[in-house]
């Protein structure tokens, strides 16, 4: 029986020993994500026996039955398969490039993620931008980043995202702003890059990540790194393109009716019962005929029907012009759903030793205002690149870019602290916008921007690149980098000259054709003059109201060229030591050169407003111009310590130089240094795998310079003026005191400091990224202190003052694939810094920067109520009592004693029933702000802040069968605004009219007295007097969260599309900023709102009025993706 088996046994192992050996046919296809791979090497392992996949990747092999086959190609992990006697195996590579999760690009190198020091952050390209339609770059990376913060400052199409990295402020005189840079190479902005170009985005945000670009990168760089030739010999081509359509991102609603009462209840209050307002005025029986008007013609008359007189308007005994008809602004300016559309394009490939990518990309994006001519923004870029091996030990490469950016706008004027959005948001609602029934327009910014002439905005920005990498010995690279960049903007505003019915102006008695009055009735009817209810007939006055040489009646040109010449030198050494011990050795040498020259010219009067010319112009002409230099000069080294890959060390030394400071202080030494533990490569710590996959601490100190400065700090100019006074015939010309300079003017110290650390947990589905960090500005430029008055000019400044920011960041992701192919995914960010003044000098103020103030920090008294009639004291006659307070000021006596005298700031105005009441916060029954120190503020505290708290995003996405679903949300958890424009703050300015209905709708009256807003007061443009005082309760509470994209794709199967020789085609439909919960009760402002920023004005734009500008909008769009 024994025998029996063990023979049974023999023959079982003979006949599966001849089968393994057997040799077989194996066949089978191979792609990667984005279609077949055409030369990818199949090898036999352990033999000479290979073969390569054709056109379409298909292969064929013979292979031993329990062999293994090898994929290898450049550019893709290698992967290897068991045979196991099959006789089809298909394989899907993937590229270097997508592992890099596992590789991160910091200055002049890549490194492993894993043994990353300093603080630095990748962004998943293909997530956030290549699967969502996006204008730009900078909006593209909002939310996406913990510690980035970008902002949508303005609605304008074509303008910049503001970006900071760690906090919102870090110096006084100079900039905040990262660095951005392309390639190791700065550019003016992130605008021009088209998405579509970028292979990776890493942003540095420590100073021992970002000290190795020097003094530029103070405030932490955004370092994009473009895409370059193919990996195999193949071409590829790629086209994404959409059609969007653009709508304002919450309706602007204005008050109407509403607004009439606030304007002529606040006039009562005073004891003005006659006509109040600019230009159309309103009182009493006007308001009562405006509410009779709306409830008459408030469903029949549309915009787009003629303003009439008689039913729209009239005048009363004192000629002045009255209004009855409400208009909504909104109906007339805002355009609904204005399309945009973006294509890209790009060839890749490689043929032997060269590889080559081009690429070309267009926006055309139309921006809100419908009555434009034109108003959009339009970018072209291109970009060729190409890479040749020309030996094992060099390597050279060259590129060019081009990018123009070009901006339309209705030229109405040239004012940019008061456009047509100025007066939009300005005028009360019976300022007309429709032209008069005798067909002629009227003045109105409806008008004005559809009539006005097209100026532009035009950046041409051309670069040129090449370089050579010297590979002397293994793993040694010497690379020598040289790029020009030239930068053109041009301002080109051709003006106008205005004619139409005055709205202005008084308005003139309107005639019939025979020469005599004309007469109406209450419908705008033509009667005569008997009739019942018949009276006289007026018209605006039509003329030319823009003066000769007025505003915008000329042509003005602006021309600017910036260059920029960079050379970077670097040699970067990998010595592995031994097994356990590897060094990167970095040193190198960085020089920029910068040259700018600018020059205007405008000439007033223009003959032909159709064609406005300097040729067609006859008035004064005038013109001016500059030009500035600057350079800096930077030596470095860097030094990587790899033990085990295990315990990991990094240094810096930095030597730069800068021509922006005297001579003798032009010069300094930064180091910087990090070092990180990765702790679950200890042998003590494998039982907690794989709950916890990967553990790495990690902290980082350095020190980097900041010359972001006026290159004009320690020279003493000398300001010049043309006098209108005549001498000899000639103006006289006259100049201003010298500044004061200080000599030892030097660089401002940034120092910063991190710890953190890195973990994945469950096979690394799981991952968690902590940050703290802390930032010192020190030798802070401030003015120095001790200069009296009669000085005769500014305190000198110079490096007397320092700040610190704080914060932290953290950030979670998580992925999974399911065994039925369904594949999840979630990121979430989460980062919050403040900012503090730790050295500026002996001031307390709590108006100055005094030792110890947050940045940003709104200081207000706290609300308690509204008052309401029980408050006060009255006499016998029911009038409210009038006493003297305390501190000397006339009031209303209140029941509880707590006077508010300090705070009537008008003198027509005393807190009463409807008022606002404030808290008594130190007790002494007298509410005012002390000497506004910080030691006595009486009943002030800090009652917010207006940096953005607590900056968040987070996104989820899922794939299936081909469909890809992503939602992205963003959002700020505390900012507070104190509001500074008739939309945010009540009775702003009640006489101009305009104001949200919000407040209109909401204001306190005897019958409502449970109203949010005060009783009627006309504030004058004032926002911080009487009731509006800075408080608590009208404080604008600015956090929000925003459905900032919302993508459906659906990829077609990949078997249809090789028919066709298409690699991928993906269909996807989109939404951008559709969903918005702030916390504004009804306001018509958005959060994100900048007040003062635009691209016409980056500091006063419009007064600086909160919310008074282009809107910002929300997105619908369709596209398409494809790979060939």
């Amino acid at each position: 029986m024994f025998l029996r088996k063990t023979i049974l046994m023999v023959c079982i192992m003979l006949v599966s020993a001849y089968a393994n050996a057997q040799t077989i046919t194996v066949r089978g296809n191979v792609s990667d994500n984005t279609g077949p791979l055409m030369g990818v090497t199949v090898l036999v392992q352990g033999t000479e026996t290979l073969s390569t996949t054709d056109l379409d990747g298909n292969y064929s092999i013979q292979a031993p039955a329990n062999a293994t086959l090898s994929f290898s190609s450049l550019g893709y992990r290698t992967v290897a398969v068991p045979v196991n006697g099959r006789a089809r195996i298909n394989v899907v590579m993937e590229e270097e490039a997508l592992l890099l999760q596992d590789l991160v690009v910091v200055g002049f190198g890549v490194q492993k993620k894993e043994n990353l020091t300093g603080a630095v952050s990748s962004v998943d390209i293909e997530k956030t931008l290549t699967a969502r339609p996006i204008a730009d770059v900078g909006r593209g990376l909002q939310g996406t980043t913990p510690g980035l913060s970008i902002v949508v400052g303005s609605g304008e199409v074509g303008s910049d995202p503001l970006i900071k990295i760690r906090g919102q402020y870090a110096s006084i005189q100079g900039s905040s702003t990262p660095l951005i840079l392309m390639d190791n190479v700065e550019i003016p902005s992130i605008q021009m890059v088209n998405p579509d170009d970028i292979e990776s985005i890493s942003v540095l945000k420590d100073a021992a990540s970002a000290s190795i670009y020097g003094s530029k990168a103070a405030f932490g760089v955004i370092l994009i790194t473009t895409k370059k030739g193919a990996r195999t010999e193949k071409v590829h081509v790629t086209y994404s393109g959409n059609v969007a359509f653009q709508n304002p991102s919450k309706k602007f609603v204005m008050g109407g009716v509403d607004a009439l009462e606030y304007t002529v209840t606040a006039a009562e209050r005073i004891g003005t019962t006659t006509p109040v307002g600019a230009f159309w005025l309103i009182d009493r029986e006007g308001y009562n005929k405006a509410v009779a008007w709306q409830q008459t013609y408030g469903s029949s008359v549309k915009p787009g029907d003629p303003m009439v007189y008689g039913r729209d308007w009239y005048v009363n005994a004192n000629n002045q012009k009255i209004g009855v008809r409400t208009y909504e602004p909104y109906q007339y300016m805002l355009s609904e759903w204005a399309p945009s559309h973006l294509h890209n394009l790009s060839v890749n490939g490689k043929a032997g030793r060269t590889d080559f990518n081009v690429s070309l990309g267009f926006l055309d994006q139309n921006g809100m205002m419908k009555t434009a001519q034109h108003d959009d923004f339009r970018r072209w870029n291109g970009s060729v690149r190409l890479n040749t091996q020309v030996n094992k030990w060099l390597k050279i490469h060259a590129g060019a870019m081009y990018s123009k950016r070009d901006k339309r706008y209705a030229y109405a004027t040239n004012s940019s602290t008061a456009d047509v959005w100025y007066y939009m948001f300005r005028w009360g609602p019976t300022f007309p916008w429709e032209p008069e029934d005798n067909g002629k327009v009227t003045r109105n910014p409806v008008y004005e921007t559809s009539a006005a002439n097209t100026a532009h905005r035009t950046t041409n920005y051309t670069s040129f690149n090449a370089g050579l990498t010297i590979t002397p010995v293994k793993n040694w690279d010497i690379l020598l980098d040289y790029t020009h960049a030239n930068q053109e903007y041009i301002i080109n505003t051709p003006g106008y000259s205005f004619t139409a019915g005055n709205t202005w102006s008084s308005p003139i008695a309107r005639l019939n054709p025979d020469g005599t009055r004309m007469y109406v009735n209450s419908a705008g009817e033509k009667v005569s003059s008997s009739d019942p209810g018949a009276m006289p007939a007026y018209q605006l006055d039509y003329y030319n109201y823009t003066a000769p040489g007025g505003n915008p009646d000329h042509i003005y040109r602006y021309a600017e060229n910036s260059m920029r010449n960079t050379v970077n030198l670097t040699s970067n050494y990998l010595w592995e030591v031994n097994e356990n011990n590897t060094l990167n050795i970095l040193a190198g040498m960085s020089a920029v050169t910068y040259d700018e020259a600018a020059h205007w010219a405008q000439k007033t009067t223009l003959i032909d407003i159709t064609n406005p010319q300097f040729s067609l112009a006859n008035g004064t002409q005038t013109c001016g111009g500059y030009e500035a230099w600057e350079s800096q000069l930077g030596f470095f080294a860097r030094l990587n310590y790899n033990y085990a890959e295990k315990y990991l060390l990094e240094a810096n030394i930095r030597y730069d130089g800068t021509s922006k400071f005297p001579t003798h202080l032009q010069w300094r030494w930064y180091p910087s240094f990090s070092a990180g533990w990765r702790v679950m490569q200890e042998p003590w710590m494998q039982w907690a795998k794989p709950v916890i996959s990967s553990l790495k601490l990690r902290g980082s100190w350095g020190s980097i310079g900041d010359q972001t400065v006026s290159n004009a700090l320690y020279v003493p100019t000398m300001s010049s003026t043309t006098s209108l006074w005549l001498q000899g015939g000639s103006k006289m010309v006259f100049y201003g005191t010298p500044a004061a300079v200080s000599a030892a003017i030097t660089w401002q110290d940034i120092t910063s400091m991190d710890f953190g650390f890195d973990a994945r947990f469950f096979n690394s589905a799981l991952g968690i990224t902590f940050d703290w960090f802390q930032r010192d500005t020190k030798n802070m430029i401030v003015p120095s202190e001790g200069i009296p008055p009669t000085y005769g000019t500014g305190a000198p400044r110079g490096n007397f003052g320092s700040l610190r920011t704080r914060g932290w960041e953290i950030t979670l992701d998580f992925g999974h694939v399911f065994s039925n192919g369904l594949v999840l995914n979630a990121l979430v960010t989460l980062s919050d810094a403040t900012t503090k003044i730790t050295k500026y000098g002996s001031t307390t103020s709590i108006d100055d920067w005094y030792v110890g103030k947050t940045y940003g920090e709104i200081w207000g008294y706290e609300t308690d109520r509204l008052y309401q009639k029980e408050d006060f004291v009255y006499d016998g006659t029911g009038n409210l009592v009038t006493i003297t307070s305390q501190d000397g000021y006339v009031v209303y006596q209140t029941v509880d004693g707590i006077t508010q005298g300090r705070l009537q700031n008008s003198s027509n105005f005393k807190f009463g029933p409807g008022d606002v009441k404030f808290k008594d916060q130190n007790g002494d029954g007298i509410i005012n702000p002390g000497s506004r120190l910080t030691d006595d503020h009486g009943d002030l505290k800090v009652i917010g802040n207006s940096t953005p708290r607590y900056e968040y995003g987070f996104r989820l996405g899922a794939e299936f069968r081909g469909f890809d679903l992503q939602v992205f949300f963003q959002g700020v958890g505390k900012r507070e605004l104190w509001g500074n424009s008739s939309m945010t703050i009540a009775g702003y300015n009640s006489a101009d009219g305009a104001m949200a209905q919000a407040i209109a709708g909401d204001f306190w009256r005897e019958d409502r007295t449970g109203a949010f807003y005060p009783r009627p007061y006309n504030n004058a443009n004032s926002n911080n007097t009487n009731n509006m005082q800075i408080q608590t309760r009208y404080l604008l509470d600015m956090s929000y969260l925003r459905m900032k994209n919302l993508t459906l794709g659906y990829s077609l199967p990949a078997q249809w599309m090789r028919k066709v020789n298409i690699s991928k085609l993906r269909i996807y439909a989109s939404l951008e900023n559709f969903l918005t919960f702030d916390n504004l009760r009804g306001l018509p402002i958005d959060p994100e709102e900048v007040a003062g920023y635009s691209i016409y004005n980056t500091s006063n734009y419009n007064s600086s009025r909160t919310g008074v500008g282009a809107p910002t909008f929300k997105t619908a769009s369709v596209g398409i993706q494809i790979n060939f």
